[in-house]
């Protein structure tokens, strides 16, 4: 009994503490809402405050931009205008009803004046003389554009409609003697008025008042019938606010020169609050005020969170016991927070990479358009077969890596490095860009330095990825018409056995605001910028870039200015191969160097003359023009496609029609050969080579222009030792089926097909021993799959059939599916699209692995 009493005073207890906490939220939390509501309704409040002035001043320009074209007019003539033929002028150009415009002569203060009508247009006489804003013209600027020039509220002599008037000093000719005058352009104050009243953005602010005052305080211009009385705001200020003279000053200095607001009574003891927004530099001294009662700036909107968390407590009251269910949906929210998180993140990584895989895919689209084109050209067909290549093997490095979701997941990153030619790096980036370079017409060059070390160890697809991703950011954000220009640089490495490798990027873009540097390398952040917006992609690029310069050991340098453009540097120390190129010689000879470009000339200088050739230089079509025609000592000539006076094909003309030399032409451009290649041949080009110069490439091709056959500069793989080998395909895709047994036989190395899991297990019982040196195993295969095939064959008596090495061949590349393969007793896995490298490497695993 005295233990169910302690359970019930316990739950009262606890009861009674909910229902003081709820009590206690409920009034912190309504105290915090109407604090909330006024804050923002004050911001809102400032906002439209902000609104009007824009609107206001915007307005005040346009009329005094009228003004001041009538004030040019008058002005533009040595002689001043008769003051009647600038009447007159003036009645020609103003169209505004109600607008009216005055000419005075400041010694008498009266002058000729327009007045417009609905009906008619004619001259008065307007009287200024008691106008004390036109005894003192010191405050109107001299040089007309330059300032707002507006007077304050008056009555109009002509019309006696209150008015403002903006002001321009002028020289005209009064019954032949030259004056000073002032050109006034006359307005109702209503037009301005009517803009206020009108201009509101927000409705609950209709009942705001408006004024413009100047820097003392005096009222420039304000609502007719509004809360603003007396002639000087100040004084208005002082009515029903203590203030001494310091305070005032102050006032006086943060209302005319300081945007933001302050509580006040108005003239009958109301609370109001009133926002000041000085004008900008064009209308310096003037500041506009905007005046409404703070109990318009209530809201009586229903709280339904508060509702709702007041319902909620005291269902606790009486379900106690929900809080062990609120614990469980706890967790469970928090399950399925990490659920949607997972998904999210892959999402944002699949959008990501898609950015990635649309740059080698559009190369390999568009060069098998241009491919298709010329079937018969074989030479054009070849490159364009060797260039798919390469960009086939870029798009699949990112295939896998898309693929291989534990490495994402884990952000690990490994290197395989390897022997490459960076020539073939270069020939990729070329290559993937053109197509970017074409559509946006920019001004592209590609140069290379002191490379003496074609052939480097390091892991060749990573490095690739650097260089394409800062190449392709730099064409994506630069403009049509603008300019990107990379620099390769080999240097001496402090680290031995390697070189220092700088790659340089710099466009002249839209370039990056301090504050987003800051962040550069943070995933998926982009620059805020309209234009950015249309490009595709999610910001991923430099993040990953970041992270393999600093795998690679190297640096990563950033220097960008808003509107300027953006250049980047990287420097990687990189093994040198013990793979090199022949020291390459050509027989002694002149050459002529034609570019533009300084730096190009100096650089392909030094290589040229590594290979023993004299090289003279000329940095335009016409000096090498008259340089050909001075001299026929030039055994070849090298000209650059894109000069700015002459270009290259214009050079080759003068060349064969004009100075009728045949000397050997090689052409060379950063550019793509396809839109000029037929045309360049028909006036005498004798061959062409791509920038940037490489030293094993000039070699090749000039001995190629010469007739002369080049040196290998490469030892051929021999592949004799796999010549015989029979293997059993298991794969039911004809055109899979096709090229592997093609590339495969290209090394010698026969094989025999099933078209399905079953077909495989049974060729396996009926072959005799040795028949098949290995199987490849397709996994998505009719009527018996790869894993059912392998574990069949697993299975079988005869001990060498049962042990065969079998190796996926498939599609599914997750680290799921290839654990799934290696636990159904397979020996390897090899992911489509096959890389043939990656198979012959296989291959020569398991043979070794079998002696």
């Amino acid at each position: 009994m005295i233990k169910n009493i302690f359970k019930k005073v316990w739950v009262i207890i606890v009861n009674i503490l909910i229902i003081a906490s709820v009590i206690v939220f409920v009034l912190i939390y309504s105290d915090s809402e109407s604090k909330n509501s006024a804050k923002i309704q004050t911001g809102h409040f400032e906002n439209t405050s902000i609104t009007m002035e824009h609107v206001t001043e915007n307005y005040l320009e346009g009329e005094q931009r009228i003004c001041d074209v009538w004030a040019h007019y008058i002005a533009k003539n040595e002689e001043p205008m008769a003051i009647e033929d600038a009447i007159t002028y003036i009645q020609n150009t103003h169209v505004l009803a109600g607008a009216s415009a005055h000419i005075i002569p400041l010694d008498t203060l009266v002058g000729k004046s327009t007045k417009n009508s609905r009906d008619e247009l004619v001259i008065t006489t307007a009287d200024y003389r008691e106008k004390d804003f036109l005894l003192d013209t010191s405050w109107i600027s001299e040089t007309i554009g330059q300032s707002l020039n507006i007077t304050r509220e008056y009555n109009n002599p002509v019309n006696k409609a209150s008015s403002i008037a903006f002001c321009n000093l002028v020289k005209v000719k009064v019954s032949g003697e030259i004056k000073d005058s002032v050109l006034l352009r006359i307005l109702p104050s209503e037009e301005l008025h009517d803009k206020w009243n009108e201009g509101v953005p927000h409705e609950e602010f209709k009942s705001a008042e408006f004024a413009i005052i100047d820097s003392q305080g005096n009222y420039v211009v304000k609502n007719e019938f509004g809360p603003f009385i007396t002639g000087n705001f100040f004084d208005f200020y002082k009515i029903k606010n203590a203030i001494n003279v310091s305070q005032k000053q102050r006032l006086i200095e943060k209302t005319t020169t300081e945007q933001g607001y302050y509580n006040m009574f108005d003239s009958i003891g109301e609370e109001c609050i009133l926002a000041h927004v000085p004008f900008s530099d064009y209308a310096a001294g003037l500041t506009f005020l905007c005046i409404m009662p703070t109990e318009y700036l209530n809201t009586n909107t229903q709280n339904w969170l508060l509702i709702g968390v007041v319902s909620g407590a005291l269902l606790l009251l009486f379900v106690f016991d929900l809080v062990i269910m609120l614990r469980f949906n706890k967790k469970l929210h928090i399950i399925a927070e990490e659920a949607d998180s997972a998904n999210r993140a892959k999402t944002i990584f699949l959008s990501t990479m898609s950015h990635d895989i649309r740059t080698p895919m559009n190369a390999i689209i568009g060069l098998t358009t241009i491919t298709e084109k010329n079937l018969d050209d074989k030479k054009t067909v070849s490159e364009n077969l060797h260039k798919i290549s390469l960009a086939s093997n870029h798009l699949l490095t990112l295939i896998n890596d898309i693929l291989d979701i534990s490495k994402v997941e884990s952000g690990k990153l490994n290197l395989v490095p390897q022997s490459f030619s960076i020539v073939e790096i270069v020939e990729n980036l070329m290559n993937i860009s053109q197509q970017m370079i074409k559509e946006k017409n920019i001004d592209f060059d590609f140069r290379v330095n002191r490379i003496e070390k074609e052939y480097l160890y390091a892991d060749q697809l990573r490095l690739n990825q650097i260089f394409i991703n800062l190449l392709s950011n730099a064409i994506k954000y630069t403009e049509p018409g603008g300019s990107v220009h990379v620099d390769m640089l080999e240097e001496q490495s402090q680290k031995e056995g390697c070189v220092r490798l700088t790659y340089i990027v710099a466009d002249t873009g839209i370039g990056m605001s301090p504050e987003f540097l800051a962040n550069l390398y943070q995933p998926f952040s982009r620059q805020t910028d309209s234009r950015v917006n249309k490009i595709q992609g999610t910001g991923l690029g430099l993040a990953i870039t970041k992270q393999m310069v600093d795998l690679m050991g190297g640096t990563i340098e950033c220097q960008s200015e808003e509107g300027k453009g953006t250049t980047f540097t990287v420097v990687l120390d990189i093994p040198v191969s013990d793979h090199q190129t022949a020291d390459y010689k050509l027989e002694p000879m002149n050459v002529l160097l034609v570019d533009d470009d300084e730096v190009l000339l100096e650089t392909a200088s030094d290589t040229l003359k590594s290979l023993g050739l004299e090289v003279d230089q000329a940095i335009s079509g016409k000096e090498a023009c008259d340089k050909l025609r001075q001299s026929n000592n030039y055994q070849l000539a090298i000209i650059d496609l894109k000069m700015p006076d002459m270009d290259g094909l214009e050079v080759i003309r003068i060349i064969r029609s004009e100075i009728k030399s045949n000397i050997p032409v090689l052409l060379t451009s950063a550019y793509s050969w396809s839109d000029i290649e037929k045309e360049a041949k028909e006036i005498g080009a004798n061959g062409f080579i791509s920038k940037p110069l490489f030293r094993s490439t000039l070699y090749e091709k000039i001995n190629e222009i010469l007739g002369k056959e080049a040196k290998s500069s490469e030892n051929e793989n021999d592949d004799s030792d796999l010549a015989g080998m029979n293997i059993l395909i298991a794969e039911d895709n004809d055109i899979n089926w096709e090229i592997i047994s093609t590339l495969l036989e290209m090394y010698g190395i026969t094989t025999e097909r099933a078209e399905n899991g079953r077909i495989a297990i049974e060729k396996m019982k009926e072959a005799e021993k040795g028949k098949y040196a290995l199987i490849f195993m397709d996994i998505q295969m009719p009527e018996v799959n790869g894993l059912e095939a392998t574990r069949a064959i697993r299975s079988l008596d005869d001990p060498w059939a049962s042990s065969i090495p079998i190796i996926a061949m498939t599609a599914d590349a997750f680290a799921e599916n290839i654990a799934e393969c290696l636990n159904a007793g397979m020996n390897g896995h090899i992911a489509k699209p096959i890389d043939i490298k990656l198979v012959i490497k296989e291959i020569r695993k398991i043979k070794e692995e079998s002696k």
